[in-house]
């Protein structure tokens, strides 16, 4: 499963909004959870995700993924917490305290099947509220360099609360209707920056 183009931007809040330009993507780190080279065997992946992950290893024997699954799972989930950091909590979840958390579909699901908190906004990398999730409690404004192609988003913050989202420029291109409001489709193309509230 490819990940959907986030950079490590995307948790940055630029309250102050500097006149520093946001870099180019860099390429993913390689996966943390596991060494790398062509000769790992899922039983050294199973004991080494077993002895650094032993609570993530019971959810997902309990979700019913073998070690193939949950290694794909945890390099996904390696990837984001090196580009954004935050706490990996569960083993689909990371949390960015003071921000906001980032919710992954499980192998094999569309979706990463978590209700869109109250007073968040949230954001999906497919449309129709598939792909990897992200809530966003903080009020700020969030880089979305190289978000393309068709997303989603569902704003569940405060009754009446707007999202913009702004180009490369940060001029304003859309403003959401107040909450409670949803798109199943929206195209990330344009989308530079999104003003969550």
């Amino acid at each position: 499963m490819a990940l959907r183009k986030v950079t490590a931007a995307l948790f940055a809040v630029l309250a102050l909004m500097t006149a520093a330009a946001v870099g180019p993507a860099v390429p993913a780190s390689a996966a943390t959870s596991a060494p790398a080279g062509p000769g790992r065997s899922h039983d050294h992946f199973h004991d080494h995700f077993h002895g650094h992950h032993p609570g993530f290893a019971a959810e997902a024997e309990e979700a019913g993924l073998d070690d193939d699954e949950a290694e794909e799972l945890q390099r996904q989930v390696d990837h984001y917490v090196a580009r954004q950091g935050g706490t990996q909590v569960a083993l689909n979840r990371i949390v960015v305290a003071g921000m906001g958390e980032i919710v992954l579909p499980l192998p094999g699901a569309r979706q990463a099947r978590a209700d869109c908190p109250a007073q968040n906004f949230c954001m999906f990398t497919g449309p129709d509220f598939t792909g990897a999730q992200f809530n966003l409690y903080r009020c700020a404004t969030y880089t979305l360099e190289n978000w393309t192609g068709d997303g989603s988003w569902i704003n569940n913050q405060t009754p009446g609360t707007r999202a913009q989202f702004l180009d490369r420029n940060r001029n304003v291109i859309h403003t959401t209707p107040g909450a409670y409001s949803a798109s199943s489709r929206y195209n990330w193309d344009p989308v530079w920056y999104v003003v969550n509230c």
